[in-house]
């Protein structure tokens, strides 16, 4: 999701003149009818300027504001989500109004301001979850014996004081530039400049990529060290657990925006082409190609592919004995009759061990991901989105990759599900059951299309189109294209 929202980040940007203009104007607007948000509008806009358009930073809000002025604009948009949302549609009309916005740029945009949203709801508690935080909090407080404390790095050959903090919080502002040759001479050198009595002891601890110095009055660092060392654990899981939970929520958003995504689609075609290109937009990968599963015949049929030749996998049919692991994962599936929950996706390191060599050459395959593409509500495997991060890429997924993997595949089997005609039952005799690009070249025959015109229409070439109408006629037992469409029509196969 990181890339949805830089692309969100970097469109604003390019616009900014558009939209610095489209504010102007909504403001004017406000202050013309007398509207009482007007300031609080104003304040907004020039917030956002701020950090959308002179923040180099990709992210705009990890720096936390210490300006007071900005922190009380923060509390009033968070009290006020209608201002943000005010100032978001002002964006969309003007990046709208200037070129081709495409639905993908909408959602962009739209993502960009939803975790804008979120970061000023949760900057308060963001704020609890620092290490700047957790040390003002201990020398701050009467019960525990803590006089000041430093975040010290070690850059340029020399031991340097980061931040400092003592009851008195003006008091670190005059001794950033403090820097020493070793931890011992540096916390000599604090000492000397807090003027303390001899009863003092500085504790160095190690904390991530530099050291906290911690001094104690009248304490024995026996005493001291692990009171410390215990509250600095129990912060770090805190800390960790806020931003396991950030990061959960990332995956949730792409499942979100993926759905809204493929349930534009009107057509087959559509649904699949947004499937594909829903797979690389949203989660950590670079080429999609999505393929139907025939259960019956046990083969898989190329139907789409993204930042892929979209020819050469709408041309491949293959026979399920070639794929090794995918076929040992369906003997998998089908050892829980068909149980949707056991269908997961799966990891393969090294794709020339799961795929034939001409495909592993062709397409340059190297780590995959196969993600299968199911129906939870009725128990069917419809097919399955094979994903890697480019040509003789290798990568790793995390554990929130393959969630998203799975709700991915789940949504697009219920959208594809809808254009899947052989959910209706063709035939009280022999069932005949069609791959989806079968449906579709049927369909055409139906229309009168000839296998030129259905070749166009599909993108094909005649030669496929003309393997794909002697397949349908041989499932139906049929003599000519003429019979197998009035036999589809007659018997509910297609409409």
């Amino acid at each position: 999701m990181n890339h949805v929202y830089s692309k969100g980040l970097q469109l604003v940007k390019k616009h900014e003149t558009a939209i610095k203009d489209e504010w102007e104007e909504l403001l004017l607007h406000l202050k013309k009818v007398g509207k009482k948000s007007y300031k609080s509008v104003e304040d907004t806009t020039h917030f956002l300027s701020t950090y959308l358009f002179q923040v180099n930073d990709d992210d705009v809000l990890t720096r936390r504001s210490t300006n007071r002025e900005n922190t009380q604009i923060i509390e009033s948009v968070s009290s006020n989500q209608y201002i943000l949302t005010l100032l978001e549609n002002g964006i969309h009309k003007a990046i709208q109004s200037g070129q081709e916005y495409t639905y993908q740029d909408h959602q962009a945009v739209k993502y960009l301001f939803s975790k804008i949203s979120e970061r000023i709801r949760t900057q308060p508690y963001q704020e609890h979850f620092t290490i700047e935080h957790f040390l003002q909090q201990i020398v701050s407080s009467k019960q525990i014996p803590i006089k000041w404390a430093a975040m010290v790095t070690f850059k340029n050959q020399k031991y340097t004081v980061e931040k400092s903090f003592h009851q008195n919080k003006d008091w670190f502002h005059d001794h950033l530039d403090i820097k020493a040759d070793s931890i011992y001479e540096l916390s000599e050198l604090l000492l000397q400049q807090m003027d303390e009595s001899m009863n003092q002891n500085v504790l160095p601890i190690p904390y991530e990529n530099g050291t906290l110095l911690i001094c104690t009055r009248d304490q024995k660092a026996s005493d001291i060290i692990p009171l410390i060392t215990y509250s600095l654990q129990v912060f770090k899981k805190g800390q960790n657990s806020f931003q396991e939970s950030q990061q959960m929520d990332q995956w949730k958003d792409s499942v979100i925006l993926f759905n809204e995504a493929i349930m534009r689609a009107q057509t087959f075609d559509e649904a699949v082409e947004n499937i594909t290109a829903g797979f690389v937009e949203y989660l950590p990968f670079e080429r999609c190609a999505l393929f139907s599963y025939s259960y019956n015949e046990q083969m898989g049929f190329g139907l789409y592919g993204h930042h892929l030749d979209n020819k050469a996998i709408q041309n491949i049919n293959e026979d399920i004995e070639n794929l090794p692991i995918i076929q040992d994962n369906l003997q998998f599936l089908q050892m829980f009759g068909q149980n949707m929950n056991y269908l997961q996706p799966f990891y393969i390191k090294d794709a020339s061990l799961g795929f034939p060599e001409r495909y592993v050459k062709q397409f340059e395959l190297k780590t995959v991901v196969v993600a299968p593409i199911f129906t939870s509500t009725t128990s069917k495997l419809l097919g399955a989105a094979i994903l890697d991060q480019g040509p003789d890429k290798t990568f790793k997924i995390n554990e929130d990759t393959f969630s998203a993997l799975i709700k991915f595949g789940q949504s697009a089997g219920e959208m594809l599900s809808k254009f899947y005609n052989d959910q209706i039952e063709p035939y009280k005799g022999e069932r005949v059951n069609f791959s989806p690009r079968e449906v579709e070249v049927l369909k055409l025959m139906a229309e009168g299309a000839s296998t030129s015109e259905a070749a166009t229409t599909l993108n094909l070439s005649e030669y496929t189109v003309r393997d794909y109408v002697s397949a349908i006629m041989q499932k139906m037992n049929a003599r000519n294209r003429t019979e197998a469409v009035a036999r589809a029509l007659r018997e509910g196969m297609i409409k």
